[in-house]
């Protein structure tokens, strides 16, 4: 490695320090990839509005549904850095849970859903990944046993809320 690009990485790392903590990874409660450098990123956070048209041609609007968060961060990975490389793709193929703090919002449950990189000449010995990232959103479900008493007669079951119900016989 030449002073010149040794002399690059230096100005860059100081320039961009200044930025560093505006974003932050976390994976429960641990503080990740402190060894890259945040360059930008940015979060989309919306909603989608439900609209329906009236006979009369006026068009309503009812209710919202909030969409999963999604953002993506620009980093910057040194070639050496085989540590940073390795835990960027263990996340992304493991699908791991990680923590997004922007400034002062923190976004949970959030995944990585792409990592594709740039190389760049005016980064010299580093390389760029932009990683996007998609909110995952849990629910726990519950599965309840139901007799064979329970659902004898099917006028007495119901199917509104959890589907049809059928017999389970007890051996």
């Amino acid at each position: 490695m030449n002073l010149k690009s040794v002399v690059t990485n230096v100005v860059l790392r100081v320039v961009l320090n200044l930025k560093n903590k505006n974003f932050a990874l976390y994976k429960d409660n641990s503080e990740v990839l402190t060894n890259v450098m945040f360059i930008d990123g940015s979060i989309d956070d919306d909603a989608s509005l439900m609209t329906h048209p009236l006979e009369n041609g006026a068009v309503i609007t009812d209710h919202m549904v909030f969409n999963p968060h999604k953002g993506s961060l620009s980093v910057l990975v040194e070639d050496e850095d085989q540590s940073s490389l390795s835990e960027i793709s263990e996340y992304f193929h493991n699908g791991t849970l990680l923590t997004i703090k922007a400034k002062g919002e923190i976004f949970p449950n959030m995944v990585i859903s792409a990592k594709p990189f740039k190389v760049n000449s005016n980064y010299f010995n580093m390389t760029q990944y932009s990683l996007s990232f998609c909110e995952v959103q849990l629910a726990d479900t519950q599965y309840l046993k139901l007799t064979e008493e329970q659902v004898k007669e099917m006028k007495n079951t119901s199917t509104s809320k959890i589907g049809q119900k059928t017999a389970v016989k007890q051996l």
